[in-house]
């Protein structure tokens, strides 16, 4: 017979969630954060210009979607743009 589990050994539900949602969106075909680190000043600067990112860096978008510290190096870039941007 098993023992019921003890509340500390049960993993939050906000990680269970994101490990759901990671598995979700799993791809056949995907990038690594050290992929996603060469180019993410591509990509922002791309999606500052207005450019569409999803369809010229799907892999990355993709990534980025899943990844929250791929995501936070791209918004401090975003926002370094952003207020440097003349107009």
């Amino acid at each position: 017979m098993t023992q019921p589990q003890n509340d500390t050994n049960q993993l939050p539900d906000d990680l269970i969630e994101n490990l759901i949602r990671s598995l979700e969106h799993t791809e056949e075909e995907e990038c690594t954060c050290d992929d996603v680190y060469a180019v993410v000043d591509q990509y922002a600067e791309a999606e500052f210009r207005g450019e569409d990112v999803q369809r010229l860096m799907p892999l990355v978008k993709q990534h980025m979607e899943l990844c929250h510290n791929c995501c936070e190096e791209y918004e401090a870039l975003l926002d370094i743009l952003e207020k440097n941007d003349p107009t």
